[in-house]
């Protein structure tokens, strides 16, 4: 089955990823795509530490799990993968790995982004990224939850311009 989920969440592994999507999937294998997750040996321990007993958890840089993705190594797996940002949805894409999909669950509100959805909170470099994507026929679903009603995010794109604007013309 390989690939069951790319999900896109700041937080990366998680209560919601732990508890929320791998039991309602029946998930077997994690991978954290993540340059700087896979360099960081005290980050991938305490990933590892709040991963269930039973499920494989692997932390990669993102040219590593397209490889592996696009290798078909994960076949007889059902894996959920993770990525932290657009920007690393957008290089697992480039480097070759089949996305069809992402689930957007978690973006969090920071200085200079607006929130479109509840817990999805972009920036310009975010839209312009998240757009690419969308161009390239990949459906932006955002869902917290698997039992949540999924959401196509791509007319939030639009929104969140027009809430930017908004935002700029308010008086400081």
């Amino acid at each position: 089955m390989a690939v069951s989920l790319l999900r896109l969440d700041d937080r990366l592994v998680h209560g919601q990823v732990v508890e929320g999507w791998l039991k309602a999937l029946r998930l077997t294998h994690m991978v954290v795509a993540s340059d700087s997750v896979a360099a960081d040996e005290t980050q991938k321990a305490l990933y590892d530490l709040a991963v269930p007993h039973g499920i494989q958890l692997e932390c990669l840089r993102i040219a590593d799990a397209a490889t592996q993705w696009k290798s078909k190594a994960w076949e007889s797996e059902k894996i959920l993968m993770l990525v932290a940002s657009p920007h690393d949805a957008w290089k697992l894409f480039e480097s070759g790995a089949p996305i069809r999909s992402v689930n957007v669950g978690g973006l969090h509100f920071r200085e200079g982004r607006v929130q479109v959805l509840k817990a999805i909170s972009l920036d310009d470099d975010d839209v312009g990224v998240l757009r690419r994507l969308a161009a390239q026929g990949v459906v932006l679903e955002a869902r917290p939850l698997p039992l949540d009603e999924p959401v196509d995010l791509t007319p939030y794109l639009s929104r969140w311009q027009q809430d930017r604007r908004g935002l700029q013309d308010q008086p400081r």
